[in-house]
């Protein structure tokens, strides 16, 4: 990570200083000028003292408060760490990194007239762009008001987070999520769910069942309405570990203009990744990507701050979400073919070289001769320590 995220946060640090704002805690941050919302979209940038110059793409600036409800992007955790002669000093996270881990030392800002105005490095932030358009630019090219920016605290009243649900089939709706806060659901409705067995004929769903979802856990929220007001959630700063079993993994970032930084964005793999979706007879599974390619680059993209699942040999395009009863049952239903299959060969064992099999979840087959191989269901299995695929 770059150094810009200094600057980044510095003007997202325009946040917590006055008798308004109390304690540490999550906060959204708009320039007073132009009315545009700070959001972290990577984590690449600079700034350079002598040559009196800063690159700040990695904070984009847009108007619309409604945008930031349900978007990780626009929610800054503000830390205040001491005082000295310079005043408060903070540290700013968001999006998986924060100020002082970039540039190792924390940020100061000053508060008059009910505004905030943050520097970095004797350089103060600004909306960058004069138009009225609904997107600006975080930079330090601008004075007076554009200096200027409001603090919101993210209080579960007017300034909440709600989750957008981006898939509904069965007249349920659902959403991949991850962000770096923890959460626990407020409205009705909602739970949190996360996949704990990858198997070629199904995914395992299973319910979170804690009182809070810890940050950077990735997960598949079920809610209630297509109104993200109606499916908030109470950020918590949890660190603590997610579930050991959960198999989803996250991303941060989908920031195609970031060409320098590896975690701007992160490229959709058809063969090690599929993502949330409805399957071609309407039931949620895992599918493959249909995000446009990138102009550029011809390539899809995982989306921002969604989770996705990390995927091995022999699992096809399309996998469908079962129960954790379902998966037993397929697992039973499994050994009884092979058993059956085991023991309707009437071979002579000593006849004839025998291979320990084992099917890819480490269950034990039994020792077969080629011929019962050749007879086993399709699936993937190891055979003398090699991974084989029988397709039928």
């Amino acid at each position: 990570m770059k150094r810009l995220i200094l600057s980044i946060f510095a003007g997202l640090l325009s946040l917590h200083i006055c008798a308004q704002i109390t304690g540490d805690g999550y906060y959204r941050v708009s320039n007073y000028k132009t009315g545009r919302y700070a959001y972290v979209t990577d984590n690449t940038g600079s700034i350079n003292v002598q040559a009196t110059t800063a690159e700040m793409g990695a904070i984009q600036l847009w108007t619309d408060h409604s945008r930031t409800y349900s978007d990780p992007a626009s929610v800054i955790y503000i830390e205040k760490k001491g005082s000295n002669s310079g005043g408060d000093y903070y540290d700013l996270q968001s999006q998986g990194t924060s100020t002082y881990s970039i540039i190792g030392y924390y940020l100061y800002a000053h508060f008059s007239g009910g505004f905030y105005q943050v520097y970095a490095e004797g350089k103060y932030l600004s909306d960058d762009n004069y138009g009225t358009g609904p997107q600006g630019s975080m930079g330090t090219k601008r004075t007076g008001d554009y200096r200027k920016w409001i603090v919101s605290r993210i209080d579960n009243q007017d300034e909440f987070f709600g989750i957008t649900p981006s898939i509904e089939t069965g007249g349920r709706k659902f959403h991949p999520f991850y962000a770096d806060f923890g959460f626990s659901c407020l409205s009705d409705g909602m739970k949190v769910w996360y996949i704990s067995e990858v198997d070629s004929d199904g995914v395992v769903i299973k319910e979170f069942t804690g009182d809070t979802v810890p940050a950077r856990t990735p997960v598949i929220i079920e809610c209630s309405s297509s109104d993200p007001s109606l499916n908030r959630i109470d950020l918590i700063k949890d660190y603590t570990a997610g579930p050991a079993d959960n198999k989803l993994k996250g991303v941060y970032f989908n920031n195609p203009k970031r060409t320098k930084s590896q975690d701007a964005r992160t490229v959709f793999d058809p063969a090690t990744m599929r993502v949330l979706g409805v399957m071609a007879n309407g039931s949620l599974g895992y599918v493959l990507s249909d995000v446009q390619p990138d102009a550029d680059t011809h390539k899809q993209s995982l989306l921002a701050n969604q989770s996705y699942l990390p995927v091995g040999e022999g699992i096809p395009n399309s996998v469908p979400i079962i129960t954790e009863a379902e998966y037993q049952a397929l697992l039973a239903r499994r050994a009884d073919s092979i058993a059956a299959i085991v023991a309707s060969v009437n071979v002579a064992v000593s006849a004839k070289p025998l291979n320990k099999v084992y099917q890819i979840s480490g269950r034990f087959v039994g020792e077969l001769t080629a011929e019962e191989i050749e007879m086993l269901p399709a699936g993937v299995y190891i055979i003398g320590k090699r991974k084989v695929v029988i397709d039928r």
